[in-house]
């Protein structure tokens, strides 16, 4: 179990986190349209789920589409996902949006989303500054020396120490 000091550094590290990945929602380039972040839908989606010793961060699933694309054949788009997409984007066009609805399921079908053409069916880095490698290993670091100062403060009290 997290001592009191470590669950405050956990849920410091877990809402940071949570920003990060929001921010990256909003403002990620990862294709020529710009960011993901049409609905709102999937940034205000994002929320932690904290464990006995650690946290888990959720999103609406269709994030995985975002990162790693869908390739052509794996759509599960559906002509009322997509008007619905029309509606909340907006998306601007002289087609009635019931017809573009049925074109863009179509293209998807056919090529892949815009993510999959874009990165080619590599990771499109949405998420890569959000959760970089480094942040983990800093905060496993500082955890760690919050431990110690913990187990040094236990120390003192335990022998009645007296620290200057």
């Amino acid at each position: 179990m997290l001592s009191p000091n470590e669950q405050i550094v956990l849920r410091s590290f877990a809402e940071q986190t949570k920003a990060d990945i929001q921010t990256a929602i909003k403002t990620k380039r990862i294709t020529k349209f710009g960011a993901v972040n049409s609905s709102g839908r999937l940034h205000d989606s994002v929320e932690i789920q904290y464990t006995d010793n650690g946290f888990k961060i959720l999103a609406n699933g269709y994030i995985e589409g975002l990162i790693d694309g869908i390739a052509p054949g794996q759509s599960t788009a559906t002509h009322e996902g997509i008007s619905s997409w029309i509606k909340q984007k907006p998306v601007s066009s002289n087609l009635p949006t019931n017809t573009l609805a049925n074109l863009i399921v179509r293209v998807i079908s056919k090529k892949g989303n815009m993510v999959w053409r874009t990165h080619k069916g590599s990771n499109s880095g949405l998420l890569e500054d959000a959760l970089k490698q480094e942040k983990f290993t800093n905060f496993i670091d500082l955890i760690a020396s919050k431990a110690v100062v913990d187990l040094n403060n236990g120390i003192v009290e335990a022998f009645d120490l007296q620290t200057e």
